[in-house]
Formats: structure tokens, C-alpha cells, sequence
């Protein structure tokens, strides 16, 4: 016996080093103040009792309150039941202190109880009051008789007893919530959905999933992020206590106005729902029972679009949000061939995958490629933030001071309900040097070092007749002197026909047209090589757009879809072609943000579908 009591010494002695530890612990983590009421249920019938519950989070002892004043209820005990837990979330410590009345209702109709004000060091808390419906028992489910069979059954080798009766889960146990930020707004104004699911304490979920595909007909719609392993919050929703966990979150942008709907969230969850029996050991001995199958699905949601207001200025392109606007470059100062690069950066809240590139024309002297965008999207908070970035590289082709023309850029303000343009200052960018640098120019001294002269010959040279044939008598001297004579004429060739293309800028494009054209559909095949979507696209994309531009010497940088069809009409094309090659860029703009990947027999018959339209277009504007 006395190694025994020695270990059960040790052992309380481990525990009451763990308890002092934890005590000492407990007071360095500041705790906040909470205080929740709840009730056991918010209708009840007119034979049951009710349980009402206050919990005081953030204190380890408190002394026992006054029960609160009630309308249509009688305490059916004077004293409380106490309980004292402590919770570690995170390394975060959470103490808390709950007090239980149970009350009888009085007859049939509503009930009431009124808020219970408590004193916590120094401050006064005040519940919020709740209401409860009494109603005939006849219009309750039957109540489960107690538990009458051995609690430690489940440990003994007999026969089993048969199955108890199922506990099937109602709307009120749980269900999902769909919380929307707002329910109108305007076109393309951001608007955050988030579907929550709340559910009763002591239910227990898994192997939860989505049923059906969610989606928002009508709108642009980006995932937020959400927990993928997050941790129940308690609240009391309508006077009953829950658990509380977000399930997805999606920023929706509507494209076009009127009344738009977006699909109900729908999973199919397995659920355990403890006995409601007063025994504790039935309570307990419950959570062996089989889950059962539940489907949940939230409520549908409608949204009202307006359409944006009237009077929105010309460099308006549909940017709606709460953005920032800058442009800079990143020098004032260089030379001819060397390169300058304009950045532009729009940032805030919106829906940035969609917005466009202001519009910047580059004096004539400067060559400029199309920008290079790329997007930086947060999506961790309550609203969809990031920003979108264009970079320009434009390259001078003479020297000069040149103005800047300024930049631009307009969006919608919801918040503020009107058009904000932010534009930038000219800008002055001196480019010095020469467009053809000139030839280096070498200088020899007149005299002859003495080392270079090669000494007399010592002896008589002896000469010896030979048979070959003198050179002038053969061919190949005198092709040979004529090399340099058609390589000049091939040099003056080359620089008339390139002074040619410099002065005219229209013949130059027009011949270059169909090999960028075949360069461009080079690299969206590698594209889709790389499995690269985006680029894929946008490469066909270049491919129709710069073949048209080069055809027709226009500006491809900024062409609207009007303006195509306006260019492509004064050439004389027919307007189905114009309608067909329209409708397959929109589709490749379609292509490039969608959420969801195209097939490969689509992005096939796409890559097909440009080279046909190229050979189309080629023919019609050689007529």
C-alpha cells in the first residue's frame, strides 16, 4: 500500500503544480467583459419547462445575481445552477461564469423576460430581454421518455437493446444565414455575401459538402477567403445560444441593372443532436448514437442594381469603387533608342480584374508598345482590395523636348455618389543624342615606324619557271571584284528601301502586318502549351487587333469596339465579317477572366476560328 499512496501523493502534487501554474497564467492575459443571455428554447408548450441561462465570460467568480423579472413565467427553482469553465483558443484563456433559472410558463401566449442588470467590477452589463411563445403541449413533439436502462451498458458484454430513437434536427438547430452587404446598389459596385452557418452547442457536424453549384447569374463574382479550419463562435441569435461559422464569402459585382438573384447556398452535412432528456448520464451516453444525414440550404437572395447616373465624363470606362489613381515616369532625361517606361496604378476597392487601362497617347516621335498589366488582389478582408498596375515602354526616335500629355483617369464613387477624375501634370522629358550615330573617324600619323621596314635581301633570289596559268587569264579574279561592287548595290538597296518605310509609315506596317499576325498565333500555341489561359487569349487577341491595325495604319492601342467596326467600315467590309470578328474578341475577353476554364476543344476551335478570320480579312481588304 505505500508505493501507492505514494504515487497518488505524486500525482497531487503534479496537479496542484498544474493548477498553480495555470492560476499564475491566467491574470497576465487582459480578458474582456462579455455577458450572454440565453434561453432553451424560444417556444415551448404549456407543460414543459424552460431554461434560462447568463454567462460571464472574461471573470472567474462572481456572486450569484437576482434572477430577472418575468412576464408569463414562474421560477420553477429559487436557486440557480452554477458552472465555471475554462476554455485555451490559440493560446488565448478564457474563463467564464454561468447561471441557469428554470422556469414554468403561466398559460398560453407570449412570455417575456426582461433584461438582468449585473455589477462587474465596477461597471454595469445589462442583458438584452427575450421573448418566448407558449403554446398548446398538443402542438410540441412528444417529449422522450428518461432513460430507464443501465448507463454502463455500453460497457458490458450483453444483448443489445434496440436503437433509440433518432433526434432529427429542425430550421431552428441549425441553419445558414445569408448576410449581404447592402441590398442595392449600381452597376459594377462591389457588394459582399456571406453565408453563415449557426447551430446548436452540443450538435456535432461532419463530411459536410456542397451540393450544387453556386452561382450569380447577372453578376462578376470573385471568391473571398475564409477559414478553412475555423474555430465556433458563440452567439445568441433571437434568445437562443448558437455556434456561429462562416462558410464562404463572395464579392458579386452586377454587370447590368434591375432585380438580380443570386442561388441559395445547399450542402448536405451528417448532424448529432444530444438527447434532451433531464438524466445527465442519457445526456452523455447520447453522443454514442448514429449521425444523421441533413440537408441545409440558405435563402434566396435578391439584389437591386441601379444604373450609374447620368453626366459621366468621357474618359469614364465603367470603374466603380473607392480607388486611387497615380502615373509616373521614371525618368525626365535620356537618349535616342534608349527606353522610357510609364507606370499607371489604380488600387483600392473594386472590381479591378475587369477595369481597363486609361487611355495615353505618346507624341509621334516616341514608339509605343501596349502595357504590360499586372493585378495584386486581397482577398482576406470583409471587401475585395488590390491593385492594378500598366506599364508602358516607349522608346524615342529623335531628339527633342517633348511634353507629356497629361493622364487621366475616371471612376465612380458610390460612396461619395459621383464621378471623382484624377489627372496627372504634363510632364517635360528631354531626349538628347542622335537618330544615326556617327561614323568613328581614325587618324593615321604621317610617319612610318623604323621597325616596319623589312631588311635587305642577303643573297641573288633564284627564279623558278613554273606552268600554272597567270592570274589574269582566270575567272575567278574578276568575279571576286565584283563582290564588293553588288554588296554595295545590295547596302543602297536596303538603306532606299528602309528610307522608304521611314517616310512612309503605312507602306511599313502594312508589310509587316501578316508576319506579326503569324508571330502572334506562334505564341499563343506556346501559350497553351504552357497551359497559360490568360495569355492564350489575349495573344489571339493581338494577333486579329494588330493585323487590323497595321492593314489600316490605325492605332490598335485604345481601340474601342466602335471604332473598329467604324474602321473596318470605311474599307468597305461587309458587316457580318465586322459583327463576327467583334463577337470573338468579346469572347476572348470573356475568356481571359472567367472563372471558369474553357475546354480544350474550345480553345482549339478558338485558335481556328482566328486563323480563319485572319485569311477572311486579308482577302476582303486586298479587294
Amino acid at each position: 500500500m505505500r508505493p501507492a499512496t505514494g504515487r497518488l501523493r505524486l500525482l497531487r502534487r503534479d496537479w496542484a503544480l498544474l493548477a498553480a501554474l495555470t492560476l499564475a497564467v491566467l491574470p497576465a492575459q487582459a480578458q474582456d467583459i462579455r455577458v450572454l443571455a440565453s434561453v432553451s428554447e424560444s417556444t415551448i408548450g404549456t407543460e414543459e419547462t424552460l431554461s434560462y441561462t447568463v454567462e460571464i465570460q472574461g471573470v472567474r467568480s462572481l456572486e450569484t445575481p437576482s434572477p430577472p423579472e418575468t412576464e408569463g413565467l414562474v421560477l420553477a427553482s429559487t436557486f440557480p445552477s452554477r458552472q465555471t469553465s475554462m476554455s485555451i483558443v490559440n493560446g488565448a484563456v478564457t474563463q467564464s461564469v454561468s447561471f441557469t433559472w428554470t422556469y414554468r410558463p403561466v398559460g398560453e401566449g407570449q412570455a417575456r423576460i426582461a433584461a438582468l442588470p449585473l455589477r462587474i467590477s465596477g461597471n454595469t452589463y445589462t442583458t438584452d430581454g427575450i421573448t418566448i411563445t407558449v403554446v398548446p403541449q398538443s402542438q410540441r413533439p412528444a417529449r422522450r421518455a428518461p432513460s430507464r436502462t443501465n448507463p454502463f451498458s455500453p460497457f458490458q458484454r450483453s444483448v443489445p437493446s434496440p436503437p433509440a430513437e433518432e433526434v432529427q434536427p429542425d430550421a431552428r438547430d441549425l441553419f445558414i444565414d445569408v448576410v449581404p452587404s447592402a441590398r442595392s446598389a449600381v452597376q459594377n459596385q462591389q457588394v459582399t455575401v456571406a453565408y453563415v452557418l449557426y447551430f446548436r452547442e452540443g450538435i456535432q457536424l461532419r463530411q459536410s459538402r456542397l451540393t450544387d453549384s453556386w452561382d450569380a447569374e447577372g453578376f462578376w463574382r470573385e471568391e473571398l477567403e475564409v477559414e478553412s479550419r475555423p474555430i465556433p463562435q458563440v452567439v445568441v441569435r433571437d434568445g437562443i445560444r448558437y455556434n456561429r461559422i462562416t462558410l464562404k464569402r463572395a464579392a458579386v459585382f452586377p454587370t447590368r441593372s434591375g432585380e438580380l438573384s443570386v442561388d441559395p447556398l445547399k450542402i448536405e452535412s451528417e448532424a448529432i443532436l444530444p438527447t434532451r432528456s433531464s438524466d445527465p448520464l442519457a445526456r452523455f451516453f447520447s453522443l454514442q448514437s448514429r449521425f444523421t444525414p441533413v440537408e441545409l440550404s440558405s435563402a434566396p437572395l435578391t439584389l437591386t442594381a441601379s444604373p450609374l447616373p447620368p453626366g459621366a465624363p468621357e474618359s469614364f470606362q465603367g470603374a466603380v469603387g473607392a480607388l486611387n489613381f497615380s502615373a509616373r515616369f521614371d525618368r525626365s532625361e535620356l537618349e535616342v533608342g534608349e527606353s522610357l517606361q510609364l507606370t499607371i496604378r489604380i488600387s483600392g476597392n473594386g472590381n479591378l480584374a475587369t477595369m481597363a487601362a486609361p487611355t495615353f497617347e505618346a507624341p509621334g516621335a516616341f514608339e509605343q508598345y501596349d502595357p504590360q498589366v499586372s493585378t495584386s488582389i486581397d482577398r482576406s478582408g470583409a471587401q475585395l482590395r488590390g491593385s492594378k498596375t500598366f506599364t508602358y515602354v516607349l522608346v524615342p526616335r529623335s531628339n527633342g523636348v517633348f511634353q507629356m500629355p497629361p493622364i487621366s483617369y475616371t471612376w465612380y464613387d458610390p460612396n461619395a455618389g459621383r464621378y471623382v477624375t484624377d489627372a496627372t501634370e504634363p510632364f517635360s522629358v528631354t531626349v538628347t543624342g542622335s537618330g544615326t550615330p556617327a561614323a568613328t573617324v581614325l587618324a593615321l600619323s604621317g610617319g612610318l615606324p623604323v621597325d616596319d621596314i623589312a631588311g635587305p635581301i642577303p643573297a641573288t633570289p633564284t627564279w623558278v619557271p613554273t606552268d600554272r596559268q597567270p592570274l589574269h587569264q582566270r575567272r575567278w579574279p574578276y568575279l571576286a571584284l565584283m563582290v564588293p561592287a553588288l554588296l554595295l548595290g545590295g547596302a543602297l538597296l536596303a538603306g532606299r528601301r528602309a528610307r522608304h518605310l521611314a517616310d512612309n509609315p503605312a507602306v511599313a506596317r502594312l508589310r509587316r502586318a501578316g508576319p506579326l499576325a503569324r508571330k502572334h498565333l506562334k505564341t499563343a500555341d506556346r501559350r497553351l502549351q504552357e497551359n497559360d489561359i490568360p495569355g492564350y487569349y489575349e495573344a489571339l487577341e493581338r494577333a486579329l487587333l494588330g493585323f487590323v491595325g497595321n492593314r489600316l495604319n490605325v492605332a490598335e492601342q485604345g481601340l474601342t469596339r466602335d471604332g473598329l467596326d467604324q474602321a473596318l467600315d470605311r474599307h468597305d467590309v461587309s458587316r457580318d465579317l465586322r459583327t463576327e470578328l467583334i463577337a470573338f474578341l468579346d469572347a476572348c475577353d470573356l475568356a481571359r477572366f472567367s472563372p471558369v476554364v474553357p475546354t480544350q476543344a474550345a480553345m482549339t476551335e478558338a485558335r481556328d476560328r482566328a486563323a480563319d478570320l485572319l485569311v477572311t480579312l486579308d482577302d476582303r481588304l486586298k479587294r
